[in-house]
């Protein structure tokens, strides 16, 4: 407080603030009250600009950064897997259909008609070589962790043979 009333002491004893304050006293008290509403709108108004304003800016920089950065995790976590070897074998690294076709040509199975569900594979082999199908299957699942989830086997006019339908992921 004592530096506030030392403060206060050497604003009165300036002449400028004396001829202000002189000012002021002479104007009518409905002028006084307009100019003490100014004083405090202008006094609001620095407030805002030098404290308030530049913490809004900061918060709002912040909060894009936060969002860029969370966005950019959230990409970086749905494609993690592709980039860790999450799938086991030999196949950690390769795309399920790429595998699955591999191993296809491999055993002499030709795969009618394929199609992508998110992380599975839905395969349509038609008038193959039931055993052979399922060493292929067999095969998939053994060497290369790739796992049949759902089958299903219809038996052909020709014995031995099957059309089959499968669902495959890792």
């Amino acid at each position: 407080m004592n530096a506030l009333t030392k403060l206060w002491g050497e604003l009165q004893a300036d002449p400028r603030v004396q001829q202000a304050i002189d000012w002021y006293q002479k104007k009518p008290p409905v002028e006084q009250s307009v100019i003490r509403a100014l004083v405090a709108f202008v006094a609001v108004g620095l407030i805002y600009l030098i404290f308030i304003a530049p913490l809004v800016e900061e918060h709002r920089q912040l909060t894009s950064s936060l969002q860029k950065k969370t966005a950019f995790y959230e990409l970086m976590a749905e494609n993690g897997a592709q980039f860790a070897g999450s799938g086991s074998g030999a196949s950690g690294n390769k795309p399920l259909l790429s595998v699955v076709s591999q191993e296809a040509r491999k055993a002499g199975i030709a795969l009618t008609r394929y199609e992508q569900d998110g992380a599975a594979l839905r395969v349509w082999v038609d008038d193959a070589s039931f055993d052979d199908a399922m060493r292929w299957i067999e095969s998939l699942a053994r060497r290369q962790g790739v796992v049949a989830t759902q089958a299903n086997i219809d038996r052909d006019a020709q014995p031995g043979r099957a059309d089959i339908r499968i669902t495959f992921s890792q």
